[in-house]
């Protein structure tokens, strides 16, 4: 069955582990030893390479682990091996998405900070298939319909189950107000935003024009973050071609100090929702609809 979790983060546990298990060796005496290439050992100490049962076998022998340490490399290198449920999406992933799906699917906390769209987690279906009409990467209705199954997917994970991750979303004023669809369509979205922002694991705070030029002018980005001290956080900054990944402490810590920078220029939650009411109301009703 495919995992809630995706390899990429076992991978990275077991690179992580494989790295501090070599210490001060060379890559080509563990090859040497083992008789796997250096290459391949290379790719498994950087969480690339998909892991072997065979060579995780000879590491084991070579490094003569323990029966608790053993049994911790095999568990991860088996869910690496693992096939994840977006799997089946690849061909309408584009790139860098499926990556970011895998990060995202392991953290204990995503924050969030969204200068002009709604993010996929807070998106409704009449605002995703309006936004796909205008991306570039979505080249057909039926590939639409599978990026929103995969969206919807994530919803569910991420946002409606019961061990979901805390969510925190930085949300700029331009977001609420630009308009796409019907009125009609508009007041869903920023009612299910009303209502989203009252759940236990979500924070939504609101950037309003009031706070004048701060520090996340330059664009989208989300910090990924993990309960697990061997899973580097992950920073993903969005662009028209596709996501990039941060992954050294000075940069994540760079982004960290960022979204909170952008925070404390934010409104307050009742505030953050009280904007979203008071834009959802004054939202004109379309003509065929009830005045």
């Amino acid at each position: 069955m495919p995992s809630s979790e995706g390899p990429l983060l076992h991978r990275r546990r077991l690179g992580a582990e494989l790295r501090r298990l070599r210490g001060e060796r060379t890559l080509e005496e563990v090859a040497e030893a083992t008789l796997i290439s250096t290459s391949k050992l290379s790719r498994l100490e950087n969480g690339q390479g998909v892991p072997q049962p065979r060579d995780i076998r000879d590491l084991v022998n070579f490094y003569e682990l323990d029966v608790p340490t053993a049994d911790r490399l095999r568990r991860w290198a088996s869910a690496g091996r693992s096939q994840a449920w977006w799997r089946e999406y690849s061909d309408v992933l584009f790139e860098g998405l499926a990556t970011y799906v895998d990060y995202e699917s392991g953290a204990s906390t995503i924050r969030s900070y969204a200068a002009a769209i709604v993010p996929p987690l807070l998106q409704t279906d009449t605002y995703a298939v309006e936004l796909y009409k205008v991306l570039p990467t979505i080249k057909s209705e039926e590939s639409a319909r599978r990026v929103l199954e995969v969206r919807a997917r994530r919803q569910q994970v991420l946002v409606e189950s019961d061990d979901a991750p805390q969510l925190i979303f930085v949300l700029d004023e331009a977001v609420l107000r630009r308009p796409f669809g019907s009125p009609d369509d508009v007041r869903e979205q920023l009612d299910h935003l009303h209502a989203v922002s009252r759940q236990r694991n979500v924070s939504l705070r609101v950037l309003p024009f009031g706070a004048g030029l701060h520090a996340g002018l330059l664009g989208l980005f989300t910090i990924l973050q993990y309960a697990d001290d061997r899973d580097r956080d992950v920073v993903a900054v969005e662009s028209h071609t596709g996501e990039r990944f941060l992954e050294q402490p000075s940069n994540v810590l760079e982004y960290i100090r960022i979204f909170d920078a952008i925070t404390r220029k934010t409104l307050d939650h009742d505030e953050s929702r009280a904007l979203i009411k008071e834009i959802r109301d004054r939202t004109t009703r379309s003509p065929e609809g009830t005045p």
